[in-house]
């Protein structure tokens, strides 16, 4: 796009064959790309930020924040909200200004940086929180269909959950969206049922003391229910596959943080007010714990049903999100070529569905259920800084670029966000930070052994056709 002012905007729609200037430029640099086809209205891009925020651990983690924070926990949500507002309007604007690639994060960084290691790190980071994020649904999916049917091994049929879902992915964004929405649906009132049965057997006297264990629990458990509200980030990372992405990213965006904050807050406030505290914390399945207290083994149930459905949700969402990162790191150079094929019929990525689903299979088989939550945590974080370096560089390189949407209150906005992912990190356990670190070094030494190798591929490729010459 040229950085004249007074150039006319073109919609997404109004581009020929779909070519948006992002593949129009792949095409003049002589690398003609299929481009993935744009299914996704506002209604589907809005259920998939929903359905991947309200995700199988949120039926999880609440007993044990619950237990460390007390009733103040609502205002931990509250907070996290908040953060994720700030954070979110960069995604939102990245989302509407940069619609015609697909990874999110990582057209972002590349957009400001070029090809080279912020982008990297990005995307790399990104990727990693999106296998996990499948991994985890995926066991947190087994093991609630375990407490039902005690014979199954759990490890086996998250596996087989995740091929499962790879083949729904594979038939494309139609099939995948058609699929969140039942999903989403049945989730949403999954969790409006447990707030009003609450109703049945709610006192306020709960709530006292608010604060049991001071402030600092209360702010500090932010970073451990902060990936609940990251399901936005899915939005972005299929926006190549939005119609007019330019309008329906940012919209879809934030009426989901609106949505989930509201679920998430009244989930919380039932849970606390329904129940007494020692019935839900420290408890794997405290919210279907708290439903059986006060709505009986009937409530119980739909309530296990819902964490079953939670995690389905969950697997989708991030596995279309995950497997559209690896297309991009592909599309990028950072991972071999292979990766960014679409199949001809479906248009999917396919050779980047399948490799997201190996290593989420991979994590699976570690049988490690908090190495898994700690990549997911941490990942988020890192990717988050870089989107909103990524914007604050944009707004300096290219001040013309055209921006259907933008961050309020500039640059504050942008660097509270940076301000509160610090905070987030620094409140992280040590081996959560370790694990970032090693998974860093990995990606870094695979970055420049692939550059390496393609390097010596060149040269090669350079003597030979050298010696072609001298010999005609």
């Amino acid at each position: 796009m040229s950085n004249s002012g007074c150039e006319r905007k073109l919609t997404a729609k109004e581009y020929p064959n779909n070519q948006t200037p992002s593949n129009s430029n792949n095409i003049l640099k002589g690398r003609p790309e299929t481009s993935l086809k744009r299914e996704l209205n506002f209604v589907q891009s809005l259920l998939l930020g929903v359905g991947t925020a309200i995700g199988g651990v949120v039926f999880a983690i609440m007993g044990r924040a619950a237990d460390a924070a007390g009733p103040s926990i609502v205002l931990t949500f509250l907070i996290g909200a908040f953060f994720a507002l700030l954070i979110g309007l960069s995604y939102a604007e990245l989302g509407s200004t940069v619609p015609s690639a697909a990874g999110g994060a990582i057209a972002f960084v590349e957009r400001a940086f070029g090809k080279k290691t912020p982008t990297f790190l990005a995307g790399w980071f990104s990727w990693i929180g999106g296998v996990t994020d499948c991994a985890i649904g995926s066991v947190v999916f087994a093991f609630s269909v375990h407490y039902f049917i005690g014979w199954i091994d759990p490890f086996l049929l998250a596996v087989i959950t995740l091929i499962a879902f790879a083949l729904i992915n594979f038939r494309g964004t139609r099939s995948m969206g058609a699929v969140q929405f039942g999903l989403t649906a049945v989730l949403i009132f999954t969790l409006c049922f447990f707030m009003a049965g609450s109703s049945l057997n709610f006192s306020f006297d709960r709530f006292e003391p608010f604060f049991p264990n001071g402030l600092t629990p209360t702010l500090f458990m932010v970073s451990f229910i902060f990936p609940t509200y990251a399901g936005y980030e899915s939005i972005t990372q299929l926006s190549e596959e939005i119609r007019v992405a330019g309008k329906t990213v940012p919209r879809a965006l934030l009426l989901t943080l609106i949505v989930v904050t509201l679920l998430f807050t009244g989930t919380v406030v039932a849970m606390i007010g329904g129940a007494p505290r020692e019935v839900y914390i420290n408890s794997s399945t405290p919210l279907q714990d708290a439903a059986n207290y006060f709505m009986g083994p009937v409530g119980g149930a739909v309530v296990s049903i819902g964490a079953i459905v939670a995690t389905l949700s969950t697997i989708n969402g991030a596995m279309a999100g995950g497997s559209r990162i690896a297309f991009a790191l592909s599309r990028n150079d950072f991972l071999p070529s292979v990766f960014k094929k679409v199949h001809p019929r479906y248009r999917s990525p396919f050779a980047a569905l399948a490799l997201t689903t190996l290593l989420a299979v991979l994590f699976v088989l570690t049988r490690g259920v908090d190495f898994i939550v700690y990549a997911i945590t941490l990942g988020y974080s890192v990717t988050a800084i870089m989107v909103i370096l990524a914007l604050i560089r944009l707004r300096k390189t290219e001040p013309h670029l055209f921006h259907p949407f933008k961050v309020p209150l500039y640059p504050y906005v942008p660097v509270a966000g940076i301000i509160v992912l610090c905070f987030m990190i620094a409140t992280l356990s040590w081996e959560s930070l370790v694990l970032g670190i090693a998974f860093g070094i990995i990606g870094v030494i695979l970055l420049y052994a692939l550059r390496r190798t393609r390097g010596k591929r060149t040269d090669i490729g350079g003597k030979w056709l050298k010696r072609s010459a001298e010999k005609v």
